[in-house]
Formats: C-alpha cells, structure tokens, sequence
C-alpha cells in the first residue's frame, strides 16, 4: 500500500515481469464508497485490505482499463464481497471480460455499466472522473481522468504494450497515444510501469510508448526480420526501464543476428537488472507467422 496523494493510493504494486497489473484505490469518503481502478491478477483483497482498515465490502466502483486477464482477474473476488458492486468496461470490451471471469467459476459475473461514447464523466463523492475511450491496445480501452489533491491524474492500462497483435489497432493507438500526451497530466498512473510524474516525465514517457507502438507495427505486421526495427524497440523499452521487455526483444535481435554489436552491447546494460526471461515476443510472431517466420 502507498500514498500517492490525499484519498489515492496504489492498492497493489505491479512489478517488472509479474503477470498481474498495478491497482489503483481512490477513497471518495462518502456514500460512494471507494474505487478501483483495475483489478489486478491473484491479488487477496481481504487479507491485503486489512492491513490498512479498509473493508473490501467498502469498494462501490470498478473502473476497468480494459479486458486483458491481467487488469480483471480480481473481479471475480470483488464480486463476491459486494454483490452490487458497479463494473464499468468500455461495451467494445465487456463480452470477452465476462467470458474470462466466468471461466471455470463457480459464479455469473456480468459487467453491470458499459461505456458507449467517446467521453464521459462519473461523478462519484467530490470526484468528477472523466472516462475516455481510448482503442488501439484493445478496441475498448479507457483511460480515467480526474483533480485530485489540486493535480491532474491520469490512469491507463498498458499503454506501453503497443496495438495488441490479436485485436489491437495501430493507427487507433497512435490516436489515442496523441491524445493521452495532449492532456498534459501532472501525475500518470500506469497499469504496469506505476506511478509517473512530473508533467515532463508524463510526456517523455507517452512519447517512447508512441515508439513503441510504431516499432512493433513493424515488427509484428511489416517486417519481422527487421534487425534495426528491433533494436529500437529494445532501446526504447530500456529507455523507458521495462526491463523484461527489453531483454525479450534484445534476445530475438541477437537470433536474427547473433554479430549485432549494437544489441550485444545493449544486452549488457540490460542483464545489469537482472530481468525476467520469458520470450513472448517470439511466440507472437509465431502465433502470426507460424513455420513462416
């Protein structure tokens, strides 16, 4: 549990490599209860709550970023500590999260509020939310905007995962990268890389996932051999310190070229992190390519 600013806190952390997603808790001190932004993957709501005198039958609001496992696995807890509980995903992304969540549970979970436009605003205690649509990673990714504590917070999913290979969209995510950095946020919360601030760190770092999104389009859709493509991609990802990611790509650079002194010497400044090794890049590009890669 840390404080990010009056009533924000991050509730759970996520860490480089872990298979789970950051979340988020804003205390409205009022009848609306408390809010979640994401819900993680295995976390122990009850037992972790505790700890700081927060009863999970308090959390009112869900705020989903979007529907990969790793950002709505905890809703199938949250269910059951308050039945009325409100669910909030964009409707382009709501069928596939129930299908998840329900899948091998011993419950019906739906989705109890779907965003259908472009923005919107949720007006919960004092805390006036704006919800933007923003596609690309998935088709009905969102991000939450709101003041709190006189700074202006923005909250996203992966936004540094670039358009998802499956059903993302490259030229939807470079829209909604631009308008994400136009919002010129003070403080970012992120569902991976956590809590980035001031206003110039916000920015650089939307600027290297605009990269990203650019390097892996290439990557994955134009040309997967593209040594030079990689390389950048690596670049960014240790720029922006995504070690795990870093170093997978890094690694697929160094197979398509084992002389490349570049990505040698890059691999070295990675390995110093000490990340986790798990090759999911490759097995994308063989889920698109397959023996063609």
């Amino acid at each position: 549990m840390k404080e990010i600013l009056k009533n924000l806190f991050i509730l759970k952390e996520c860490k480089i490599g872990e298979p789970s997603s950051t979340i988020y808790l804003l205390n409205t001190n009022s009848e609306d209860g408390l809010i979640l932004i994401d819900t993680g993957f295995g976390f122990n709501f009850e037992e972790e709550m505790k700890k700081i005198r927060l009863n999970p039958e308090n959390i009112k609001y869900c705020l989903i970023t979007h529907n990969h496992f790793d950002h709505i696995d905890g809703c199938k807890d949250l269910i059951k500590f308050n039945p009325t509980m409100h669910f909030y995903i964009h409707v382009n992304d709501a069928e596939d999260a129930e299908l998840f969540i329900n899948k091998d549970q011993q419950i019906n979970f739906k989705i109890t509020d779907t965003f259908r436009e472009k923005k919107c605003t949720l007006k919960l205690g004092s805390y006036k939310i704006k919800c933007i649509h923003i596609p690309g990673h998935t088709p009905g990714g969102m991000s939450f905007l709101s003041t709190i504590d006189n700074h202006k917070v923005l909250f996203v999913g992966d936004i540094c995962g670039g358009a998802n290979a499956m059903d993302g969209n490259y030229e939807d995510f470079e829209r909604s990268l631009q308008e994400l950095l136009e919002i010129k946020a003070d403080i970012l919360c992120d569902g991976h890389m956590n809590v980035i601030q001031p206003l110039e760190e916000v920015s650089n770092f939307i600027e290297g996932c605009q990269k990203i999104n650019n390097y892996l389009h290439i990557g994955f859709h134009l040309d997967p051999k593209d040594s030079t493509n990689w390389y950048n991609l690596a670049l960014v990802f240790y720029q922006l310190k995504i070690y795990d990611n870093a170093y997978d790509v890094c690694n697929y650079l160094l197979k398509l070229n084992a002389e490349n002194t570049k990505g040698k010497d890059l691999l070295k400044k990675i390995l110093k992190h000490d990340p986790p090794k798990n090759e999911g890049f490759e097995r994308i590009l063989k889920n698109i390519y397959g023996q063609n890669l």
